[in-house]
């Protein structure tokens, strides 16, 4: 387990620092296309940040080809969300989706393991990610463009899957590692919990 976690560590690290320059580029100037309000908004939201990196940490649990399958799955229905979210199409229910999300992905990382279906998982990214992605959409600022502030979240959540898939693989390296990490998702859990409550508080 650790040769393979130190080999799949240095692949997604190096995924890391090709998208760093990219990144590095979106300069407080570009700021009127809209690119850094796309890179920021998933990074300033905590359930979104908590989303992102559980994707990542899940899809290192379930292993394989899952690696790359769920995060991308999630980047996919995302950015269909967010051209539904930017042409502001009614769809109910989204903030929910989004706390469920929370919730569900921390349960993932306390519950999910290499032997167990990949699709069911699948198929709540693929609903969780268009929620996100809605969300995105629907909050874009009316001065910039939509192509630039899509292009900046979906950098910035990938970066923070694979962020979230080092973490998946540096804890593949020890047992006391392993066990800390599904700790942390009843945490994550316990996150998503209170924002479902605070959001159907909300909605009453």
């Amino acid at each position: 387990m650790c040769e393979y976690g130190l080999a799949n560590l240095g692949r997604w690290l190096g995924l890391v620092i090709l998208l760093l320059p990219v990144m590095a580029q979106a300069h407080p100037g570009g700021s009127d296309t809209g690119l850094v309000d796309g890179l920021m908004h998933p990074v300033f939201g905590l359930d979104h940040l908590l989303a992102m990196i559980s994707i990542g940490v899940v899809s290192v649990q379930l292993g394989g080809n899952n690696i790359w399958r769920i995060p991308m799955a999630f980047v996919g229905a995302m950015t269909i969300g967010a051209a539904l979210g930017i042409r502001q199409l009614t769809l109910l229910h989204i903030e929910l989706g989004i706390a469920a999300s929370v919730l569900v992905l921390g349960i993932g990382i306390v519950l999910a393991h290499r032997d167990m279906s990949p699709w069911p998982i699948t198929g709540l990214v693929l609903l969780f990610g268009a929620c996100h992605g809605y969300a995105h959409g629907l909050e874009i600022p009316k001065s910039v463009s939509p192509m630039f502030y899509t292009l900046g979240f979906v950098i910035s959540t990938a970066v923070l899957h694979i962020f979230g898939v080092v973490i998946g693989e540096v804890a593949t390296m020890k047992k006391w590692l392993w066990k800390g990490l599904r700790f942390t998702g009843g945490m994550v859990a316990a996150s998503g919990a209170a924002f479902l409550l605070q959001t159907l508080g909300a909605a009453v």
